[in-house]
C-alpha cells in the first residue's frame, strides 16, 4: 500500500522577510522557512525539544503557506514510529538543534529522503547560508533560534509571555499600573446629532427603521437614561455591508464609537449578541471600492475597535470566547492604516498604494497600542505586529517622529517585548536601542543642564516623569539590561 508524503512549508517571519529583507538583510528573500513532513495524517517536525508530531496544521503556525507533494512511500506508520524513535535518540535529539546547520529543515530533508528517496527544495536548504552571511542575519540568530526551537512547545509557539515581575520592574503588572488604553472620545459631528441623523437614510420603510435606530443611539449618547431603548435590533446597523452609502457607514461607526465609551455596559451586550454584528465588523464588505474612501471608513472602524479593545483589554483569557473580538481582522485594519505592503487594499490598482494620511497612521498606531495590551493577543499576531512597528521606529520616515505617534509607537513596542521577550531579540537586531538613544538625546538637547549617567540632577525642560521620556527610557532599559539573557 502506498502513502502520500507532503512537505509543509511555513514562514517564521510571517511575511516580514519578503517585505523588509532587502532593507535589513541586504538581499531579497521570500521567507524564513520552517518545514515539517506530513504522512499518515500526522505532521512531524523537529525543534529544540526534539522530534514531535501533531495533526496536520496543528501547530501555532496554523496552516502552511505551501503544501509540496513529495511522492509516496510504502513505509507503514508503525515502522515510521520505530524509525523516528531511533532518530530522536541519535541524530535528532532536542539538545542538538542548531538554527543554521541542524534544524527543522535538516530533519525534513532527512525524513523525506527516507520515505521517498527525494530531497526537499533547494531554496529551503540554502536559506540558512543566505541569511547567516548578512550582518543582520547573524544578529537575528538568537531570536530565530529561540522562536524556531520552541515550536515543539505548541501552546506557546516559543513566545512565552512574561507573567511575573523581573528584577528590573518590567512586568505586565507594572505596565497596567503605569499605562492606560487609548480612547477616541471626541464629540459627534454636528451632522450626526439625533435630530439630523435621518438625513442619511431615505424615507422607505426599511431605511426608516435604520434611521430610527441611529437616532435612538444618538439620543442615548446625550441622555444615558435612554439606554433602555437600545435593543439588539439596533446592532444590525453594524452590518456595514447592508448599508447603502459611505456616509451611513461612517455615521454608524461614529455613533457606536462614542456610545460604548459613554455606556460601557453596551459593549458586553453587543459582544454577547447572538447575531455577532460587532464580532464581524472588521470583516465587513464595504459599499465602496474607492481606495481613499475605504481608508477613511477603515479609520472610523478602527476608532470604534480601539474603544472596544480599550474597555476589554484586561478581560481574562479564560473568559467566554464571545467576549473577545477576533484580533486577526483587527490586525489587518491596523497594518493597512500603517501602510504595510502586505495589507494594502486589493482594490487599489496603484502599485505604490493609496496615500495613507497622517490621521490614518495615528489611528493605526492607537489601535496597535490597544492590541498590544490585549490579554488574548496570540503569538503570531504579536510577531507580525511587533516586527513592523520596529521597522517603523528605526526608519527615517519623519511621519512617525511626531510626538503623539512616537509615544503610541514606543508604548506598543514596549508592551509587546515585555509580554513576549523573544521579540526583544528582533528589536536588538534592528538596533532599536540606537534609535532610542538618539530619541533620548533629542529630548534632553533642550535642557540647559546635561545630566550625566548616574547623577540625579533634573532637567528644567524634561524630567524622568514626563511620558515621552518615561516610555523611551523604560524600553531602552529593558533592551539593554536584559540583553544578557539572550542565548
Amino acid at each position: 500500500m502506498m502513502f502520500d508524503v507532503y512537505l509543509y512549508v511555513y514562514d517564521l517571519s510571517f511575511g516580514m522577510a519578503r517585505t523588509l529583507g532587502s532593507a535589513f538583510l541586504g538581499k531579497h528573500i521570500e521567507g524564513i522557512w520552517h518545514t515539517s513532513v506530513v504522512v499518515h495524517n500526522k505532521e512531524y517536525f523537529y525543534g529544540g525539544h526534539g522530534i514531535s508530531c501533531c495533526p496536520p496544521g496543528g501547530t501555532e503556525l496554523r496552516q502552511p503557506i505551501r503544501k509540496v507533494y513529495m511522492g509516496q512511500t510504502t513505509i507503514t506508520e508503525s515502522d515510521l514510529c520505530q524509525y523516528l524513535e531511533r532518530l530522536a535518540m541519535t541524530q535528532f535529539r532536542g539538545g542538538d538543534y542548531r538554527l543554521f546547520d541542524h534544524n527543522c529543515n535538516t530533519f525534513s530533508n532527512h525524513l523525506v529522503g527516507h520515505l521517498t528517496n527525494k530531497q526537499i527544495p533547494a531554496y529551503i536548504l540554502d536559506l540558512p547560508d543566505e541569511v547567516a552571511s548578512t550582518p543582520l542575519g547573524a544578529a537575528l540568530k538568537p531570536a530565530l533560534n529561540r522562536l524556531s526551537a520552541g515550536l515543539n512547545n505548541v501552546p506557546q509557539f516559543g513566545l512565552q509571555q512574561s507573567s511575573t515581575k523581573d528584577t528590573n520592574n518590567h512586568s505586565l503588572e507594572e505596565i497596567e499600573h503605569l499605562f492606560r488604553p487609548i480612547f477616541f472620545d471626541e464629540p459627534l459631528p454636528s451632522d450626526i446629532q439625533s435630530h439630523r441623523i435621518h438625513l442619511y437614510w431615505s424615507t422607505d420603510s426599511h431605511n426608516s427603521n435604520r434611521a430610527d435606530y441611529a437616532a435612538a443611539i444618538a439620543e442615548a449618547i446625550v441622555n444615558e437614561d435612554s439606554i433602555e431603548r437600545i435593543t439588539p435590533e439596533h446592532y444590525c446597523l453594524l452590518d456595514l455591508g447592508s448599508l447603502e452609502t459611505m456616509d451611513q457607514c461612517l455615521a454608524v461607526c461614529e455613533l457606536f464609537r462614542l456610545a460604548i465609551w459613554r455606556i460601557p455596559s453596551l459593549l458586553t451586550a453587543m459582544l454577547t449578541d447572538p447575531n455577532g454584528y460587532l464580532h464581524h465588523l472588521a470583516e465587513s464588505k464595504l459599499p465602496t471600492s474607492r481606495p481613499h474612501e475605504m481608508l477613511d471608513l477603515y479609520a472610523s472602524m478602527a476608532k470604534l475597535l480601539c474603544n472596544c479593545l480599550g474597555l476589554s483589554h484586561n478581560w481574562p483569557v479564560s473568559a467566554d470566547q464571545e467576549l473577545h473580538l477576533s484580533l486577526a481582522p483587527v490586525l489587518h485594519i491596523c497594518l493597512l492604516l500603517l501602510d504595510h505592503e502586505n495589507h494594502r487594499l486589493k482594490q487599489d490598482s496603484n502599485a505604490r498604494g493609496t496615500i495613507v494620511l497622517p490621521e490614518h497612521r495615528q489611528i493605526g498606531l492607537a489601535l496597535a497600542h490597544n492590541m498590544a495590551l490585549c490579554s488574548w493577543l496570540s503569538c503570531d499576531e504579536a510577531m507580525e505586529l511587533t516586527i513592523y512597528l520596529i521597522h517603523l521606529a528605526v526608519t527615517q520616515d519623519k511621519s512617525y517622529k511626531q510626538p503623539i505617534e512616537a509615544i503610541y509607537l514606543m508604548r506598543a513596542i514596549y508592551f509587546l517585548v515585555v509580554r513576549f521577550p523573544v521579540l526583544a531579540d528582533f528589536a536588538r537586531a534592528y538596533n532599536l536601542s540606537g534609535c532610542l538613544t538618539a530619541v533620548l538625546n533629542e529630548i534632553t538637547d533642550d535642557a540647559s543642564t546635561v545630566v550625566e549617567p548616574g547623577r540625579h540632577e533634573s532637567s528644567p525642560v524634561h524630567t524622568e516623569t514626563s511620558m515621552d521620556y518615561l516610555i523611551v527610557a523604560r524600553l531602552l532599559d529593558y533592551l539593554t539590561v536584559n540583553a544578557g539573557d539572550v542565548a
